[in-house]
């Protein structure tokens, strides 16, 4: 310790000698280690740090696939959860986690909430308990809903003003009355996929009575979600395993519902997994280039510090001439480049806050767990470790370049100008190198984003994006059928027109069009099975598609194509003959090579009272991204409105004006017809667009920051040494020129050898990015990983970028006089 608390008195007297090159690599390091320490705050709040639950690693998600379809996450019958609970042996706990809108109504003005529907030990399940009041408990089970609800902290202040005796009011939820029976905690939130928003009131059934079918059937997927909990013991690869034996049996057992054809399946993924989706790839990514861009910082900060070795080289040479040896000589080298390190990590750590708080700006708010960002004391060791790393990684070449034994050459030093040897020269080139591959790496991952957003954003839509408005609005869908004013067709036929005629009569509305079910932007809904008549196909292989309905002017509101047949009219009511139309996607894959225009349809709605009339396809129209403009093409199915309309509704309104001006008067539009219907999400559809882009664009924006900052560091790197060499090489310059060289014969000198050492790195650097490249595979869309276009512009940048940092020293060692060049020391 004696020894060492010595080294550092001498390192801090070393740095203090030198404050312009300590505050330059302090601040160096602070703003690369702070980014890293940054991001790293992200990636561990929702990739790392496990989730708050009980037992995090024993919680499941459970997935019901149909690979014979081409169907993933088809949802899950009440009888299969049954089984999976009581009969698999695999699970402790199972519940459905059902994701509904909700319509309150009885306050102040109905609001639309997100609601859970789930079993009575779904928080048993998670091992949470409330804040105020209670969680559900076995006993609260029913064959039908549970009059008791579980509101969010965020419901509990927005609605109640956080107030203390809110246990036992009641709510209305969809013209149902609940009794609030706890408040949950303000950290907690539901851990999987919800509809837009946070949930803010748990519900809970025992899904075999009214409202649902009774009895239930194995056919009738109800629940587009399960979790559940593993048996003690059990891992998930385990788990997997003994479930697929399981699934094996109840395909014997059931061959109707799980017919061999549609090769049934279940696969479970870890709770964690299924909260941060495909974020884990693009975060890592993202640490990884800015790990690099801290590198590059540590590659120039080297390139210094063995540059500056020249002038030690002498206090080195005493030192090993009074008995110190080579590691005593490393080790004091070591101390004062950590000593920068540690000093940059202190500035980082400060500087970590205020860049966490712009990188959460920059983040989607679809990005999950985002509320449990902190720097918390796993973010503080890691940016203790980087920082220490960082001091050996850039201190550890310069001090055993100068830990060599030179005694003669060096102590014979009578000036400082020698400079280094052949060994440190070549040493200090290959850094050079290292730092234009790596550069190149970053520039050509950035390369790759940028062209694959430009390619999401020329993909056709399939509808007009501008100058739209979109509102959502939730017909209310009551426990007893009875009590629901919206069940009959014919009713929800009357809404749509009047509220249709009251907003197209609105101010600065062009014309309005009402939809329902998979439409753009609408919500994703589930594939639904449909049989094509005069066509046979095997059990389990019937064609499916998205399915919606629209109103007759939906043509010229949202700018679909009509590529053949007819679009829907006044006409195509209840009464009159089912009509459909399909896309040209569906048209392609189930009518290839002939014309579908005549024939009927018929949707397959599994446990259905009574089978879905025939329609008759009447028109077919362009495709349509109505899931995101970089999701993948899927077949749909339209029918009229008047005919078919489903409960979840979106009004879209062609105008010119601000959807700010028109969120009020299509509120009061809906509500002068119902006056407990809440709208909600009213926005442009091109801001809707732009948000389903956000992962991506902030993936770009991020890689080109940090490709950027490769790039200057790159060219401060190569320009400095360019430098160096040249302050090395005065005197050579001034006996060339006094020998008769010429400016340009001294110019291609300096700045081919910059320009080779440039090269070598360009080259290094395309091998590695294009091994590396896959790393980004699921980032991309519309472009190869391996696009030639990218690696060779981008080469084409760092090279030109290489020529002009070697050209500004080039063209100032030409400028030397050979007379002031001939005396210089």
């Amino acid at each position: 310790m004696g020894t060492l608390l010595q080294d550092v008195r001498y390192g801090l007297r070393m740095l203090g000698k030198n404050p312009g090159f300590t505050a330059v690599v302090i601040l160096t390091l602070a703003v690369g280690i702070g980014a890293n320490t940054a991001l790293f705050s992200v990636v561990d709040a929702i990739l790392l740090r496990p989730l708050p639950y009980r037992d995090p690693q024993q919680l499941v998600a459970i997935h019901d696939d149909i690979p014979g379809l081409n169907m993933r996450d088809v949802g899950m019958s009440v009888q299969e959860m049954d089984d999976f609970r009581d009969r698999s042996g695999v699970f402790d706990q199972v519940s459905p986690v059902w994701p509904i809108n909700v319509n309150v109504t009885g306050r102040e003005k109905p609001q639309r909430v997100e609601g859970l529907a789930v079993s009575e030990n779904y928080f048993s399940l998670l091992g949470v308990r409330a804040a105020l009041g209670r969680v559900f408990a076995s006993s609260d089970y029913r064959p039908g809903f549970f009059e008791g609800a579980v509101i969010s902290d965020s419901l509990w202040r927005r609605m109640f003003g956080a107030d203390a005796k809110v246990l036992g009011q009641g709510i209305r939820l969809d013209t149902d009355l609940y009794t609030i029976v706890g408040v949950m905690p303000p950290a907690f939130r539901h851990p999987g996929r919800t509809l837009q928003s946070d949930v803010d009131v748990w519900i809970t059934a025992g899904y075999i009575a009214p409202p649902f079918p009774q009895p239930p059937k194995r056919e009738i997927r109800m629940f587009p979600g399960v979790i559940g909990r593993l048996k003690p013991g059990q891992n998930l690869q385990q788990a997997q395993s003994r479930l697929n034996t399981f699934v094996s049996q109840l395909t014997q057992q059931y061959p109707v519902e799980y017919p061999s054809a549609a090769r049934w399946s279940v696969r479970l993924t870890s709770l964690h997994q299924e909260v941060v989706g495909n974020t884990g790839t693009m975060l890592f990514v993202l640490l990884a280039a800015v790990g690099v861009v801290l590198l590059i910082a540590c590659v120039n900060i080297a390139s210094l510090l063995l540059a500056r070795s020249s002038a030690r080289n002498r206090e080195v040479a005493i030192r090993q001439a009074l008995g110190a040896g080579a590691m005593r000589v490393v080790r004091q080298m070591l101390t004062e480049s950590v000593l920068l390190s540690v000093c940059g990590g202190v500035l980082a750590l400060l500087l970590s806050f205020w860049l966490k708080d712009a990188l959460l700006h920059l983040v989607p708010a679809s990005i999950p767990r985002l509320q449990e960002v902190t720097v918390n004391l796993r973010v503080l060791l890691f940016t203790f470790g980087v920082s220490v790393i960082a001091g050996v990684a850039f201190g550890l070449a310069p001090a055993l370049q100068l830990s060599r034994p030179r005694l003669t050459e060096n102590l014979g030093q009578g000036n400082r100008s020698i400079g280094l040897g052949y060994g440190q020269h070549r040493f200090l080139s290959t850094l050079v190198i290292s730092e234009f591959a790596m550069s190149l790496v970053l520039l050509v991952g950035s390369g790759l984003l940028l062209r694959s957003f430009r390619k999401v954003l020329q993909v056709d839509p399939g509808f007009n994006t501008q100058h739209l408005v979109v509102a959502h609005l939730w017909l209310p869908v009551p426990n007893d059928p009875n009590l629901n004013p919206y069940l009959k067709q014919d009713k929800r036929a009357v809404f749509v027109r009047e509220v249709l005629r009251r907003v197209n009569t609105l101010p600065g509305v062009d014309g309005a069009t009402i939809t329902t079910g998979s439409t753009p932007y609408a919500g994703q809904q589930g594939l639904i099975n449909f049989s094509i008549e005069g066509t046979a196909v095997r059990s389990g292989e019937s064609p499916a598609a998205r399915v919606g309905s629209l109103t007759p002017d939906f043509s010229r509101i949202l700018g679909m194509t009509l590529v053949r047949g007819r679009v829907f009219t006044e006409d195509d009511i209840d009464t009159t003959e089912r009509v459909a139309l399909v896309d040209q996607i569906a048209a392609d894959r189930y009518w290839p090579n002939q014309d579908p225009i005549g024939k009927r349809i018929q949707l397959t709605i599994p446990g259905a009272i009574n089978p879905v009339p025939w329609s008759r396809i009447v028109g077919v129209v362009g495709r349509t991204r109505s899931e995101g403009l970089d999701a993948p093409y899927s077949p749909h199915i339209f029918f009229p409105a008047y005919q078919a309309v489903g409960i979840a509704m979106s009004i879209y309104a062609r105008t010119a004006v601000s959807p700010d001006a028109l969120q009020d008067s299509i509120r009061g539009a809906v509500q002068s017809v119902d006056p407990n219907l809440p709208v909600f999400g009213v926005r442009t559809m091109d801001g809707m667009v732009s948000d389903s882009l956000a992962s991506r664009r902030f993936a770009l924006e991020l890689m080109t920051a940090f490709a950027a900052t490769a790039l200057l560091l790159a060219a401060i790197g190569i320009y400095g040494v360019t430098a160096y060499f040249v302050t090395q090489r005065v005197r050579e310059i001034g006996i060339r020129m006094a020998l008769g060289a010429q400016r340009g014969d001294v110019l291609r000198l300096i700045v081919s050898r910059g320009m080779m050492l440039a090269a070598i790195g360009v080259g290094l650097g395309i091998v590695t990015a294009l091994a590396l490249s896959h790393l980004m595979t699921g980032l991309l869309f519309g472009v190869s990983n391996h696009d030639p276009i990218t690696v060779t512009a981008f080469a084409i940048v760092l090279a030109g970028v290489a020529l002009l940092a070697n050209y500004i020293p080039a063209r100032r060692a030409t400028q030397v006089d050979p007379m002031v060049a001939l005396r210089y020391e």
